[in-house]
């Protein structure tokens, strides 16, 4: 079985695309990835293209495996960077793959863009990944631990799970101050672009678009 690469896209704009995803795709003899992914690589798709969808994800890597299996050279498009809420980690919970029939290319994350425009060192800063499946009253717990510890948190929304108006009412709820500063990245990299500074009561009562990071803001790390 060929190795099965899943490369990282970045965040939205092909200025982000990096010159080893674009290598890996020229090669490549099927290309799977949303639409917003394949739109990327205008010029550079030689092979069969799949668009993945949250609908046909199961199939789609079964095809992936299947097609690796004939020997094919197979890329998985992941936006942002496949290891942090990307395809990697649904790749290696199906089953079908082991991590030694995988090669990741890394490519940059919203979360790195959104820390850039804000100019905070994210090397500091606790990440979380909001997305469906991810929600739980464990990780709830330890973005409070972490917000009242004054530390800076850098969080992936998901719109149907866990967004950033409910982010905001449940830290407030749980007694984090209402002029918390926060900041949410909408669009990062693409030519609607949006940065929105506010407080967490603020957010509370807002509702944003589905690509954005949020971030609540330790003014140590300004």
């Amino acid at each position: 079985m060929a190795k099965i690469n899943i490369v990282g896209v970045g965040p939205g704009s092909p200025d982000y695309v990096t010159p080893a995803a674009k290598k890996i795709v020229k090669k490549s003899e099927v290309v799977i990835g949303a639409q917003r992914c394949l739109n990327l690589f205008p010029n550079d798709i030689k092979g069969e293209t799949r668009v993945l969808t949250a609908k046909n994800l199961n199939s789609s890597l079964k095809f992936a495996v299947e097609s690796a299996k004939k020997g094919k050279k197979v890329t998985l498009l992941s936006t942002g960077d496949p290891g942090f809420s990307g395809l990697l980690h649904t790749v290696l919970e199906s089953g079908l793959v082991k991590a030694e029939e995988i090669n990741v290319v890394p490519g940059v994350s919203s979360i790195q863009a959104c820390a850039a425009k804000l100019g905070i060192s994210w090397g500091t800063a606790t990440l979380f990944s909001f997305h469906e499946g991810n929600v739980t009253a464990e990780e709830k717990n330890q973005l409070l631990l972490r917000v009242k510890n004054g530390e800076t948190a850098i969080i992936l929304p998901d719109l149907r799970a866990f967004p950033p108006f409910e982010i905001a009412g449940f830290l407030l709820k749980a007694g984090v101050h209402k002029e918390m500063p926060v900041f949410v990245c909408e669009n990062i990299t693409l030519d609607d672009e949006k940065i929105t500074s506010s407080s967490l009561e603020q957010v509370s009562k807002q509702t944003f678009g589905a690509l954005c990071v949020m971030v609540i803001r330790n003014q140590i790390s300004k």
